[in-house]
């Protein structure tokens, strides 16, 4: 049997408890035993001026555009954007999927190498685990679901069904309908139904833009003239009168329901969320100031007491995979709010979001042992390191340990 390994860090920041200075964080078979002080002349692994943390959690990435140097253009409207999406799919993946694995495999390293621990991934046509890099992050690949027309229904249940009776050892299958204005409602209802049988999480783009609570109340405006171009609007059309509400009236019965942006949930949409545990809102910060939307609800839903995590969404609207880089410019942009709420929002509240805060998310006894250090500036050495954490982007952060 192995013996415990000790590593001893300048501050240990479990999350859900105060930091600790002199920290020791002890590991056996790939399970955190003891969070401590360290002892006097105790034999450890010193790892020097660093911060221990828990790995860092990026609830919501699109790895198959990892190979875009800078994000799609025209970021307004929305569909053009889209039209500029689609058609780098289609140029790209159709004629291979060796350039997505190759994507996917470069957006998990990138992912990995600046402290991501855990992803939760949206998985399109051609994903494939194999392609996988040692020491990627363990991730949820959520499998994109596209489908308004009443044909489309069927073939779309048959490849959730197929995906959802994969297997793997690093990998949790799920489901993705992907919006309200590309899933139909007998669509979203019928994988929320899988879902639930098979205890699957589900996530799906919700009150992402002011043109979708048009689309859904009025059947009309630029995401019918987009849908009409590709040959994907349905004939009777769709129904009217609907809200983001209704969209997740349905969602709630999926074990855990993640609402990817959320950019423009109405007051009563956030109470429903709040008292619903089993429901996150994903909150992609640098991607919601590409797109310049109006100011986010993340700190009303924290306030009425809702789980908000942090994801990056994909290069195609984000200049770097870096979960780490998003608590940053969260600093920037809110200081006022406390860097340890912000630093939940990137490990423990991802976790959560995911069903896995039971064995990740924070530095806890018999939790998994997925670790990161941070280096430290020298004033973060003699004071709270909290105050310093997210002073610089792109700042060193390693992994120590990992099960």
């Amino acid at each position: 049997m192995s013996s415990p390994i000790q590593f001893k860090a300048r501050w240990v920041i479990p999350v859900d408890r105060p930091p600790i200075e002199n920290g020791v964080v002890e590991i056996h078979d790939g399970r955190i035993t003891a969070v401590r002080s360290a002892q006097p002349h105790e034999a450890c692994h010193d790892l020097g001026d660093v911060t221990l943390l828990p790995g860092l959690v990026n609830a919501h990435a699109h790895l198959e555009f990892s190979l875009v140097q800078k994000p799609f253009q025209p970021a307004r409207p929305f569909t053009d954007w889209i039209r500029s999406l689609v058609a780098y799919r289609r140029r790209e993946f159709i004629p291979t999927s060796t350039v997505q694995s190759n994507a996917v495999n470069l957006g998990a390293i990138e992912a990995a190498e600046t402290g991501t621990t855990l992803l939760g991934e949206i998985a399109t046509s051609g994903w494939g685990e194999a392609a996988l890099p040692t020491g990627s992050p363990r991730i949820f690949a959520f499998r994109e679901l596209i489908g308004l027309r009443p044909e489309a229904v069927e073939l779309q249940m048959e490849l959730a069904e197929e995906w959802l009776r994969r297997k793997s050892e690093h990998v949790t299958y799920a489901l993705s309908p992907h919006a309200p204005y590309s899933v139909s409602p007998e669509l979203l209802r019928r994988s929320v139904e899988l879902a639930r049988r098979v205890d699957a999480p589900v996530a799906m783009h919700l009150a992402e833009t002011r043109e979708e609570l048009e689309f859904l109340a009025h059947g009309r405006g630029e995401f019918v003239e987009m849908l009409k171009s590709f040959g994907a609007w349905p004939e009777k059309g769709l129904p009217l009168g609907r809200r983001p509400l209704d969209i997740l009236q349905t969602l709630a019965d999926a074990p855990r329901a993640l609402v990817v942006h959320g950019n423009y949930l109405a007051d009563d949409e956030i109470d429903f969320i709040a008292a619903r545990p089993q429901m996150s809102v994903v909150y992609c910060p640098r991607t919601h100031e590409f797109f310049g939307h109006e100011p986010h609800p993340w700190r009303l839903l924290l306030t009425r007491g809702a789980n908000v995590a942090l994801g990056t969404d994909g290069r195609g609207s984000n200049p770097d995979l870096s979960l780490w880089n998003e608590l940053v410019f969260l600093r920037e942009r809110f200081p006022d709010v406390a860097p340890s709420t912000l630093l939940e929002l990137g490990t423990l509240a991802g976790a959560r979001a995911l069903g896995l805060d039971r064995e990740c998310g924070s530095l806890t006894l018999g939790k998994r042992a997925d670790l990161v250090a941070v280096s430290l500036s020298s004033a973060a050495i003699h004071r709270n390191p909290l105050e310093e954490l997210f002073a610089v982007r792109n700042k060193m952060v390693w992994r120590v340990g990992i099960a």
